[in-house]
């Protein structure tokens, strides 16, 4: 937890600055680099997670994903406020559905709109389920803040790693079920042959 914390310290630091000297535009600013330290936060999660003793330079490896996450923020941005809008609803659809693009991206290094459909079809299976729990991750970044703003510093990264998780829970998931069913098959086709 702790390097977790130190970084998006340092994030939040950032932001901090950013808001101080490009006043007018610091939103935009913030809104183009939060995906590369969210990128980060992801693939430091995976090391944890394949048993790795990721160092804390490694947050920054985000950046290698720049122009597709850029991208990717620009679309769905987009795309979601044409939705909500509108009709408000399918801008919330679409916010939960594109959730997980950017872990197509980061893990898989698909392009930006296959990365969009691939979540969006995936949660789209489960959608009132992903939308309760992205209002429970909602909340505790809330708790987070109103815990006199230095809250979030524990569940920015915390939320973070969550998401992190059930992506790896469900894809992950998939790709070794899928991988262990190939495997069967090819035993299958292996032993059928000698026979």
């Amino acid at each position: 937890m702790g390097i977790f914390i130190g970084f998006f310290s340092i994030v939040f630091a950032l932001f901090i600055v950013i808001g101080y000297l490009f006043n007018d535009y610091s939103g935009l600013l913030t809104s183009i680099v939060r995906p590369i330290f969210i990128a980060g936060t992801i693939l430091v999660a995976n090391d944890i997670l394949l048993n790795k003793k990721p160092g804390f330079s490694r947050f920054f490896d985000g950046f290698e994903f720049f122009l597709p996450l850029i991208l990717l923020n620009i679309i769905t941005g987009v795309l979601i406020v044409v939705g909500l809008f509108f009709i408000i609803v399918p801008g919330i659809y679409l916010a939960i559905g594109y959730s997980m693009a950017n872990m197509f991206i980061i893990f898989f290094g698909y392009d930006v709109w296959v990365a969009m459909e691939l979540s969006r079809k995936i949660i789209h299976k489960n959608w009132w389920n992903f939308f309760g729990f992205f209002i429970v991750l909602t909340l505790i970044n809330i708790a987070g803040i109103f815990a006199f703003g230095v809250g979030i510093l524990f569940t920015a990264p915390l939320t973070t790693c969550i998401t992190y998780s059930a992506f790896e829970d469900i894809v992950g998931g998939a790709i070794r079920k899928h991988s262990q069913n190939e495997e069967i098959n090819e035993q299958h086709d292996y032993e059928t042959n000698i026979n």
